[in-house]
């Protein structure tokens, strides 16, 4: 077939590079991007049709087999592992090397009429995306990608896999977690997502400072607690990270739909952690866990930083935050413990997710403020707790 008229071009150099742009944009149009294969997993894990992927459900059970299939697809052999109650871990392998890394994230949600998009089949869509990039990547381990279930009723998915590990877990180099991602921390402007554990290894901390981006949050894992699938790897002294974005007014809540999840955003997380597995697989030794945490030495800064950010956009901020964080900004550089950074942590999780505030205020912060006798703060602490929602 003759081209139109206008690519009758003279020049073959000029007739080959107008052809190049069509084949691309022709080839663009068929493939789909990183971003739309990201937004396809998200609104099918998080469709109505799932019933909220609540552990043992049939909604779970289609959610399992459609990963498995996504990663056979991909070209990873793949297992189920069982562990009653109709639930079952997905584990897909790569290579065949001794030593292993491990990337997962949970695909099981909160129950019908509960999306859980981005807690969590955003952490599962960029596992299936990491899948992809790195099934060409020719890393001399081999990669274990493991969609873990029930999680939200206990880690029981991983907690399982840590019991009974389908390789030995001293060949686990690390294991690498994501959960809650997509959604800006506390719907601020500005990005912030939270990495967990390089305190206990001073190759993945290079590894993060290396690979990270601007917005990552480096923090112990001591201020969020063992409340993500990271834990019983970090229990069995397991190198870790955790990567999430944090929690938002609809965390667990209906409101956490598919359509207000970033993708351009999850797709530029999806590549920081590709980077960091790279990374780590290219180590000369493998990552030593710590007997003891040396935490980063801006996680103080970036944690005054991000309360100086909440205290200046949220102008309806109830006067008990106001007054934790104008407290702990003076506290936190003059305490060489742990416990004023991590009550500014409770309060940060507390104000973002008002469904979840009370433990954080019934729990941490007014025992602890009572401890101070700070009574103005106590008083404004039980009057938010009393309207908090659970």
């Amino acid at each position: 077939m003759n081209p139109p008229r206008s690519l009758r071009i003279q020049s073959p150099v000029l007739f080959a590079a107008a052809l190049a742009v069509i084949v691309s944009i022709t080839y663009s149009a068929a493939v789909p991007s990183s971003v739309e294969r990201l937004h396809s997993n998200v609104s099918w894990l998080s469709d109505p049709a799932r019933q909220g992927r609540l552990a043992g459900t049939s909604g779970a059970v289609d959610s399992a087999n459609y990963i498995a299939a996504q990663f056979r697809e991909i070209g990873y052999d793949v297992q189920f592992q069982e562990f009653g109650g109709n639930r079952r871990n997905v584990i897909a392998r790569l290579g065949a090397a001794t030593n292993v890394i491990v990337a997962g994230a949970h695909y099981d949600g909160q129950g019908t009429g509960y999306p859980s998009a981005s807690d969590n089949a955003a952490g599962v869509a960029v596992l299936l995306e990491l899948a992809r990039d790195l099934i060409s990547a020719k890393l001399p381990v081999s990669l274990l990608l493991i969609a873990f279930d029930d999680e939200e009723q206990g880690l029981n998915g991983s907690r399982y896999f840590a019991d009974h590990p389908a390789v030995p877990l001293e060949n686990v180099e690390s294991a690498i977690v994501f959960d809650a991602l997509g959604r800006r921390f506390l719907d601020l402007k500005e990005w912030t997502t939270i990495v967990l554990g390089t305190e206990y290894s001073a190759e993945l901390a290079s590894v993060v400072r290396k690979s990270g981006g601007k917005d990552i949050l480096n923090i112990g894992a001591d201020l969020i607690g063992p409340r993500s699938d990271f834990a019983p790897f970090a229990a069995r002294r397991v190198p870790f990270l955790l990567f999430s974005d944090g929690t938002y007014v609809d965390y667990h809540g209906k409101g956490d739909t598919a359509e207000r999840i970033d993708y351009m955003h999850l797709a530029d997380v999806c590549k920081i952690i590709g980077a960091v597995i790279r990374d780590i697989a290219s180590l000369k030794m493998k990552p030593a866990y710590r007997s003891e945490p040396v935490y980063s030495m801006d996680e103080s800064a970036k944690m005054l930083k991000l309360m100086a950010s909440v205290r200046a956009e949220k102008k309806d901020l109830s006067l008990a935050y106001r007054l934790v964080f104008d407290d702990l900004k003076s506290r936190i550089p003059m305490d060489p413990s742990r416990e004023s950074i991590r009550m500014a942590t409770s309060a940060l999780l507390a104000a973002a997710t008002p469904a979840h505030a009370r433990f954080f205020l019934d729990v941490e912060l007014e025992p602890y403020y009572d401890m101070l006798k700070k009574q103005s703060i106590v008083t404004a602490l039980r009057e938010e707790s009393a309207r908090s929602g659970s």
